[in-house]
């Protein structure tokens, strides 16, 4: 009696499993709709920049490599790259993947260099000398009388306005 009750109650568990399966994968499945490349995870999308770097590595073809970085619908692909490496820096990527990714930020034109410390910054400023002498006089002469001159194109009557 009690080895009915047992096969009874894992008919029921493999009938339960059967038609959950079959309610989820054939009645009513799961729909991704309008799914973008913009929708991904930013990890997910700096894995995405750095599989188009390894292509752009491989095969230098800018113009396929802007496709592929314009597919993640970023305001551009300067700030796509930048993104990517700012969230590779954070996700500890390899150097050689770091690597990649700056590399494929210089082809796009990306301004974004790679971290610089403010110890590594130097900037060296001389103070310019200045000469009296070479100040210049007003381009107008006091003496001359500006208003009164047969030059001047905003006269009235010259046909001007």
């Amino acid at each position: 009696m009690r080895l009915n009750r047992i096969i009874w109650f894992l008919i029921m568990i493999v009938a339960g499993a059967v038609l959950g399966l079959y309610y989820a994968w054939i009645v009513n499945p799961v729909r991704f709709i309008d799914a973008t490349f913009y929708d991904l995870r930013q990890d997910y999308k700096a894995d995405y920049i750095l599989m188009a770097a390894e292509i752009y590595h491989e095969n230098p073809v800018l113009f396929q490599t802007m496709i592929r970085i314009d597919r993640l619908m970023e305001n551009s692909a300067e700030e796509a790259v930048a993104n990517a490496i700012s969230n590779a820096e954070k996700l500890g990527y390899s150097e050689n993947d770091l690597d990649l990714l700056y590399n494929l930020n210089n082809a796009v034109g990306g301004k974004k260099d790679e971290t610089v410390e403010p110890e590594d910054i130097f900037i060296e400023y001389n103070i310019p000398e200045i000469n009296h002498q070479d100040i210049s006089t007003p381009t107008v002469p006091a003496n001359e009388d500006f208003h009164n001159s047969s030059e001047n194109p905003f006269e009235q009557g010259d046909g001007n306005g």
